[in-house]
């Protein structure tokens, strides 16, 4: 055998003229996640040492000491990379071997954490079966994020039915699902490499179906991730390290002995201990452990008295809503319902698409062409001066009706929209950027994954009845990297659901006020776990008048107090208990 020079020696290492060598020792065993790969490479009766080179460096890429550099990052599309963050993917992998609390302040980012997680584990061949557990209003989140960020198709029920938990893959269901009575003995049945389980805090209680379906998993790895581990009492903490590393904190009567004072249980005992037994497991980073802080970010409704033949388009509409007693006909009237408070365009294209006829009286309504919300707008571009303008709307139609608008006003502007190539759809986004457009007229889709922080103020110009979707838009400017103030404008017509909708969520509630993340926790709030949107649909196709409407929104309303009211209380909780001393 001889040594190749310094530059061949390097891609292959050693160069053999000796014959192969033969193995007669016993057959090595290999943990599972290699076990496929190193067969491979060690095929046959006999190896060269090339062969075996190889494999001695497989097996090193998929251990821990090869977690120095971070394969995941090159796989991320559109994603941020905080040092924060990625010192949280190191501590989990190398020290806390993939079983982690994840606890950032909400808007942190522990979703991206995740996901860096998993496909650091993924490009190493160590998870293969990945389950991720979210509330459901979270499930399509998720599913998106997988996606646009890491490119991965994750597998979900509604595809793929029961079926679903079997096989190799990313699935992403409902705790709801997966703790159904039917549903948890076959997920537990099933072997998988790392567990996800976001707004973790809905498992802290020990006897309830959620913390049993985490406990009775097989999975290797286990993320946890809640920005608020604590909500009522100390012991949940307990609950939620003990699905983690069983008996880090002994018994529930040792744990309330060393560390909960029954006379203050918002401040623990023995701190130091504390902290250190939660460093063993637990990561927790904060603004102010980041030095992260936002500029703030001003939320004005702007309401349009509409021309009478908008306000006819709109009462047609939803009288056909009312109207209606089948499910698809009421399922296409509330599409419309909600396309009508976005543009006359939005409504003249699903119409074509139906051509049913008991929407004769919202055809005969769609002709308008110009709107006093189209006439809005361009007020609001016209007095920031030269500043850049965000639009969102949430259909293609009406993208192309406003870029019609501009265009005819003389304004430079670019689109972006789901329908859009990935190039088309780059090239407009680097012109915004490069100050050749003074508005990108974007939907929720066209500029998903896309930050855009350099711009600084927004228009809503329809809006979702879901507001974590208005939340998402915000998110889009007021993110880490703004450096101005944030203005946003809420467009509405009067007498519109959507002018109602706002006047619960922005001036009873005040959501709009929360720092980024924090609607998600307030919403998780809410007793009834149904898609907002779907409820306010039901109230406007169920309430006979416009009395009723707004009889049903009060009570909403009363709901998103009182969770609100929780998550402030969760918070206050919190910050107690988890002060600078307990920052990981």
């Amino acid at each position: 055998m001889r040594t190749e020079p310094a530059d061949a020696a390097a891609s292959t290492g050693v160069a053999i003229d000796a014959p192969a060598v033969r193995f007669d020792a016993p057959a090595v065993r290999f943990d599972a996640p290699d076990a496929a790969r190193l067969a491979e490479l060690l095929g046959g009766p006999t190896s060269t040492l090339v062969r075996v080179r190889h494999a001695i460096h497989a097996r090193r890429l998929a251990g821990a000491e090869s977690f120095t550099e971070l394969l995941s990052l090159a796989r991320l599309v559109g994603v941020e990379r905080h040092g924060y963050q990625i010192e949280t993917v190191h501590r989990v992998l190398r020290t806390l071997r993939g079983r982690a609390l994840l606890s950032d302040e909400v808007g942190l980012g522990k979703t991206i954490e995740a996901l860096m997680v998993l496909l650091e584990y993924q490009v190493r061949g160590m998870a293969k079966r990945v389950l991720v557990l979210a509330p459901p209003a979270l499930v399509p989140q998720w599913v998106g994020e997988l996606q646009t960020k890491a490119g991965i198709a994750a597998r979900t029920i509604d595809r793929e039915g029961d079926g679903v938990w079997r096989g190799d893959g990313v699935v992403v269901a409902s705790l709801a699902t997966a703790r159904m009575q039917r549903t948890a003995p076959v997920v537990q049945a099933e072997p998988w490499d790392l567990v996800i389980v976001d707004e973790a805090h809905r498992v802290k209680r020990r006897g309830s179906s959620s913390w049993k379906l985490i406990d009775g998993l097989r999975s290797r790895f286990l993320l946890l991730l809640t920005a608020t581990p604590i909500e009522t009492e100390l012991l949940e903490l307990y609950q939620l390290v003990t699905l983690l590393r069983p008996g880090q904190f002994a018994t529930p009567a040792a744990f309330r002995r060393r560390f909960v004072d029954p006379n203050n249980p918002t401040s623990p005992k023995n701190r130091e201990a504390l902290r250190e037994l939660l460093g063993e497991v637990m990561v927790r980073n904060t603004r102010a452990s980041c030095g992260l802080k936002l500029p703030p970010r001003f939320v004005s409704t702007v309401v349009v008295d509409p021309a009478d033949d908008e306000r006819a388009l709109y009462a047609a509409a939803l009288e056909a809503l009312r109207a209606a007693t089948e499910p698809r006909v009421r399922r296409h009237a509330g599409l419309l319902v909600l396309e009508a408070g976005s543009s006359p365009a939005a409504v003249r294209g699903t119409l074509d698409k139906l051509d049913d006829p008991a929407f004769a009286k919202v055809a005969a309504a769609a002709g308008v062409e110009d709107t006093r919300k189209g006439r809005a707008l361009l007020d609001i571009v016209r007095l920031g001066g030269e500043a850049q303008v965000l639009v969102f709307t949430r259909y293609r139609a009406t993208a192309r009706w406003l870029a019609d608008l501009l265009a005819r006003e003389g304004l430079a502007y670019r689109a972006v929209h789901g329908d859009m190539t990935n190039v088309d759809k780059q090239a407009a986004l680097t012109a915004f950027r490069a100050g050749d457009a003074q508005i990108l007229v974007s939907t929720d889709v066209g500029s998903e994954g896309h930050n855009l922080q350099h711009c600084h103020r927004l228009v809503n110009f329809d809006l979702p009845w879901n507001p974590m979707v208005i939340e998402q838009r915000i998110g889009r400017l007021h993110r880490f990297g703004q450096t101005s103030e944030v203005e946003v404008f809420n467009l509405c017509a009067r007498g519109s659901m959507e002018e109602r909708i706002l006047g619960v969520l922005h001036d009873r509630v005040r959501l709009f006020e929360l720092v980024v993340g924090e609607m998600d926790m307030v919403l998780g709030n809410l007793t009834d776990e149904a898609d907002l949107e779907q409820r306010l649909l039901a109230l406007c196709a169920n309430a006979p008048t416009d009395g009723d409407v707004d009889a049903g929104l009060a009570a909403l309303g009363d709901e998103l107090l009182r969770a609100r009211g929780r998550y402030d209380e969760v918070r206050e909780l919190d910050q107690a208990l988890f002060g600078q001393e307990f920052e990981a």
